[in-house]
């Protein structure tokens, strides 16, 4: 196991701080984080866990899909943590966003220059770094949100074969060793910080997207969970944090699919 995220004093100090996180439960190895921090919260943990690992043997990203981890040359190549939070009154849909920007700050601290892929990817260099899982679930007479979110940040060693070669890494786009500790205190701050802001000001959220976003302003085919496709050119963000696309037959909010940015010889 890597150094035990939890004993770090900058976690310790973020804990003590007006930050909603109460607890940080550090693991080397889990079957799935959310998973983890579920089971904690129906044993009556409140909202405010975080459960951190350094790898997943089952983890699990949007529409089902595994998510692959891997032990970069510098140790541990991931950093999988997931948050609870009470789900909000108000602006839920944003989360899955607001947790995109969060990781972008994150990674921004540790010198990369991250991009936003609609609605659940974090882009550096055009390549995926990291991607973002939120459940809902029914816990007593309340409703808690899991914001999983898996961040690769040394793969550097790693094998590239097959759909990893759209995968990269923090150290690989920085070109130095990534502060764990601080990543992940850095990714809590700004997550408590965009995720309170929902109810009083989406605005400020949905404007801050749009300026990181890497895929309004592109041709996009969006292939949606019951198979269906459509091809256009993502043009903004609706209230709720869909994505809308100008298409021949006019503008559809979608609200999910797999969106995969074009070329133009693509469409």
């Amino acid at each position: 196991m890597s150094e035990d995220l939890s004993h770090d004093g900058r976690v310790a100090g973020l804990l003590e701080g007006p930050a909603p996180w109460h607890r940080v439960d550090h693991h080397a190895e889990v079957g799935s984080t959310n998973d983890v921090a579920l089971e904690q919260v129906r044993a009556g943990v409140p909202p405010g866990l975080v459960v951190v690992a350094d790898r997943q043997s089952s983890g699990r990203g949007r529409s089902g899909r595994s998510w692959e981890d891997h032990e970069g040359s510098a140790g541990a190549g991931s950093l999988l943590c997931t948050a609870v939070l009470p789900a909000p009154a108000s602006g839920g849909s944003l989360v899955p966003l607001a947790a995109g920007l969060a990781v972008g700050d994150a990674v921004r601290r540790q010198g990369g220059r991250p991009r936003l892929k609609w609605p659940n990817d974090v882009l550096l260099d055009g390549r995926k770094c990291a991607g973002i899982l939120v459940e809902r679930h029914a816990v007593g007479a309340g409703h808690v949100l899991l914001v999983g979110i898996g961040i690769n940040t040394d793969w550097r060693g790693v094998d590239r074969s097959g759909e990893r070669a759209a995968w990269t890494s923090v150290a690989e786009q920085t070109g130095g060793d990534v502060d764990r500790a601080g990543l992940l205190v850095d990714l809590l701050r700004s997550l408590a910080t965009w995720v309170q802001s929902l109810p009083t000001d989406p605005l400020r959220l949905l404007v801050t997207y749009r300026d990181a976003s890497d895929t309004i302003g592109r041709d996009v085919r969006v292939s949606f969970p019951d198979g269906d496709q459509l091809t256009g050119r993502a043009v903004d963000l609706d209230r709720e944090g869909r994505l809308v696309v100008e298409t021949a037959q006019g503008c559809v909010a979608v609200n999910a699919g797999d969106i995969e940015h074009l070329r133009p010889q693509d469409d």
